[in-house]
């Protein structure tokens, strides 16, 4: 159990930097690769050993066996034989030099049982392989069996019957050699290729993570952002690309920080603004019972001019307040919403244009009520305010439904939309169509389409009228 804990710390202590840094992680990966690597291309080497190491004992049992031709009756003193056999690392020798004649040379205790034969004469990789994995997994001290062909035409056939332990031994030294040489090569390749990808590569990634951590934490100091390198190359790209965000980012930023100030503003300054222009109405109207023609001709053009004074103050506040929480979308037939903002346009008596309902009966939407009330309302306005000085107008609401969005088409038959205002039709402030318009509604109309995560386009406008189509996609299962 000791052991195991032990263990199990190691491992810990190597996954804990591996895991947490991505320079000691690909040091730790190269290591590991360059290593296996080195140790696939050198099992051929160490095969190739294993045979020699074959070849080898087999001709020193050759040059063993030889002096027995200048003996009588092919025999040699005990003394010598063990001599001869020693030297050659045998410990029996057969070589058959004619169908006939053969040469043997044995010890007194010649083993019985042999437990591998090594044939030479197979060449084969996958013969090869096996005998070299068998001399390493094989239990030590067993007794093998190496056959032949003699060398340099000495001989039919040559077999050696001896220990394999020297031979093992051998193998294993040069095994071990050769995992010294992967490991020392794998280090200095792995420490070559580290210290290229981290100055190259992953020091130029840890700036722009540091960057953009720094950035993200006080993203209006300009010294915070990206300044590129000049590199060329993909990382090059990256950091240019970054620094460009970060600039427009800045200035959405600053852009938004300048609206929320003007919001509240205009909220601390909304009610006793509304007290100066009730008091200027209530002033305008006491003008109106006066029968001088010069009072009278001033006076409607004073009352115009304090209602676009109450309209851009009411417009301007509720831009200000569309920065609310997320939609409560439900699913609700869209007829009847369409029909409350055309009884709301009627009643407040804007305009004389003729409005038309042509949203089907069964369809439906997934939308805040609310919000989606204030689209139309303002998109319905608008259209009304841009046919009011044109003959037989005409708003038609139509809807239907494609690929789980439901598409609002809102049409008019009016001028169309100035060119001068369709470069910035949704942005607020800037985007008014007429004289005196503020360009909040459509701000408004797009961004709370937005928060439905639809859109709202303008398809075309022109001479012939205008076009507006809300997009407001379904909720996936699941979706708040």
């Amino acid at each position: 159990m000791r052991a195991w804990a032990e263990i199990r710390s190691w491992f810990s202590w190597v996954q804990g930097p591996v895991s947490r840094s991505l320079s000691q992680r690909l040091l730790w990966l190269t290591i590991l690769y360059v290593m296996m690597s080195a140790l696939l291309v050198n099992i051929p080497s160490i095969v190739r050993h294993h045979r020699a190491l074959l070849e080898q004992r087999l001709a020193a049992a050759q040059i063993a066996v030889l002096p027995l031709e200048e003996t009588e009756n092919n025999e040699v003193s005990p003394d010598l034989r063990k001599e001869v056999l020693a030297n050659a690392g045998v410990e029996a020798v057969i070589l058959r030099r004619t169908d006939t004649r053969r040469l043997f040379l044995a010890d007194e205790e010649m083993p019985r049982e042999v437990g591998r034969v090594y044939d030479l004469n197979k060449t084969d990789a996958l013969t090869l392989i096996e005998d070299a994995v068998d001399a390493f997994i094989a239990p030590s001290g067993r007794t093998i069996r190496i056959s032949g062909a003699p060398r340099l035409g000495g001989g039919l056939e040559i077999a050696a019957i001896m220990k394999d332990s020297a031979i093992r031994e051998d193998l294993y030294a040069y095994a071990w050699g050769v995992l010294r040489l992967s490991i020392a090569t794998s280090v200095i390749t792995a420490a070559l290729v580290y210290l290229s990808i981290l100055f190259v590569f992953v020091r130029p990634i840890e700036r722009l993570s540091r960057n953009m951590l720094d950035f993200r934490e006080r993203p209006e100091d300009a010294r915070r952002v990206m300044v590129p390198s000049g590199r060329l190359d993909e990382i090059g790209q990256a950091e240019a690309t970054l620094s460009e965000m970060q600039q427009d980012l800045r200035a959405a930023l600053h852009h938004q920080a300048h609206l929320a100030a003007l919001g509240t503003s205009v909220a601390k300054i909304n009610h006793d603004l509304r007290n100066i222009l009730s008091s200027a109405q209530l002033a305008s109207d006491r003008l109106a019972t006066i029968e001088d023609p010069v009072v009278q001709k001033t006076v409607p053009r004073l009352m115009a001019s304090l209602d676009r004074a109450i309209a851009l103050t009411g417009e301007t506040l509720k831009y200000a307040r569309t920065d609310v929480a997320a939609p409560r979308r439900r699913i609700l037939p869209l007829r009847p919403i369409v029909s409350e903002v055309f009884g709301t346009t009627a009643r407040a008596g804007e305009g004389g244009a003729a409005l038309e309902n042509l949203v089907p009966f069964d369809l439906e939407i997934d939308a805040d009520p609310e919000l989606l009330f204030r689209i139309l309302m303002n998109l319905t306005r608008n259209a009304v305010e841009a046919m009011a000085s044109s003959p037989a107008s005409r708003l038609t609401i139509r809807a239907h439904k494609a690929d789980a969005i439901v598409m609002i088409d809102i049409e008019d038959n009016g001028p169309g939309i100035p060119k001068r205002a369709l470069e910035r039709l949704f942005q607020a402030f800037s985007g008014s169509a007429r004289a005196g318009g503020t360009g909040l509604g459509l701000a408004i109309a797009k961004e709370l389409a937005h928060a439905h995560g639809g859109d709202l386009k303008l398809v075309y406008t022109g001479s012939e009228g205008t076009l507006f189509r809300l997009e407001i996609p379904c909720r996936e299962k699941g979706e708040a």
